[in-house]
């Protein structure tokens, strides 16, 4: 039934219970289907990020301006390389995840650029990294209005946060998603 009709009918006394829900349930079905649940199971799907992940974003931040070390899983004074900074981020959380960004991407759940939350990882092929196996990793801390994300990036540049558009993943280009 038509918009039209439905005023219409409306202004006249004669709108049925049926002409309101049927179109009420179809626009529901219809945003439910755009935000993904139409298509596969919702077990498939990573849980949304939570409690721990405001604690592994929290730890990231405490960790802005100490220096990159090649292969440094911290405490500050002894730096950290990519992975062991997101690897210690989530440990504060009660999280494991692998040690290197080959295997945090091999080994968690991917998401899709539409259903990021902080701390979700970001993965690009830099360093020695490929696009089947990345080399670089970040993450997420906040993502409005523009995904902000906190990296190691490399020698000379310590532990900082970029916008994902204007970070090292905008020069090497994003491989894709996770989420612990």
């Amino acid at each position: 039934m038509s918009y039209r009709r439905r005023r219409y009918l409306r202004r006249h006394g004669k709108l049925t219970g049926r002409d309101i829900v049927v179109p009420a349930v179809a626009g529901l079905l219809l945003v439910a289907w755009a935000h993904g649940a139409g298509h596969g199971s919702a077990a498939a799907r990573p849980a949304p990020a939570g409690p721990a992940a405001a604690q592994a974003v929290a730890y990231a931040r405490a960790q802005l301006g100490c220096p990159y070390v090649w292969g440094g899983t911290g405490p500050c004074g002894a730096g950290f390389d990519c992975s062991g900074l997101v690897m210690q981020a989530w440990a504060s959380a009660g999280v494991t995840i692998p040690r290197t960004s080959q295997e945090q991407w091999a080994g968690l759940p991917h998401v899709s650029a539409g259903q990021l939350e902080p701390g979700d990882l970001v993965f690009g092929p830099g360093g020695d990294g490929t696009w089947e196996s990345p080399g670089h990793v970040m993450m997420i801390v906040s993502v409005h209005p523009a995904p902000m994300v906190i990296e190691a990036y490399a020698t000379g540049s310590p532990v900082m946060i970029t916008s994902l558009s204007d970070g090292s993943a905008a020069m090497g280009g994003t491989v894709g998603y996770a989420r612990p």
